[in-house]
């Protein structure tokens, strides 16, 4: 019998930034370096506005992590995170699609969430709830 939950460790993150943005961003993204989130902050820039979001620092034992799944269950939606844990060397991400009245009124469907996660890049598995 296995006892897999003992393995399994709650992981600290912070939500940086949420938008809706048709890119060529992968499902997830791995940002370790001030230099790679500077990049993603210009590719998400938007030049309707004068100013740009302010570009998070990142700290010792920090890292970024890009979420765009692909929505299947509300099609002009958003996610939410319900928690992330770690189990041995992966980093498990529980998600649901959640309703957002400004993307659907505007018919956008590419969620995008920046997460500032308190701890090592690890091997990553998204798993809608």
């Amino acid at each position: 019998m296995k006892h897999e939950d003992s393995t399994q460790k709650k992981v600290e993150y912070v939500e940086i930034r949420r938008l809706n943005f048709n890119n060529d961003l992968k499902e997830y993204t791995v940002i370790t370096t001030t230099k790679g989130i500077k990049d993603l902050y210009m590719k998400l820039s938007d030049s309707k506005y004068s100013r740009s979001a302010p570009i998070p620092v990142l700290e010792e034992g920090e890292y970024f992590l890009v979420l765009k799944p692909k929505l299947k269950k509300i099609k002009n939606g958003d996610i939410e995170i319900e928690k992330l844990e770690t189990s041995r060397s992966t980093l498990n991400i529980f998600y649901q699609e959640i309703e957002n009245q400004e993307y659907a009124d505007k018919n956008q469907s590419d969620p995008i969430l920046i997460l500032k996660i308190i701890d090592h890049p690890k091997k990553i598995k998204l798993t809608i709830i």
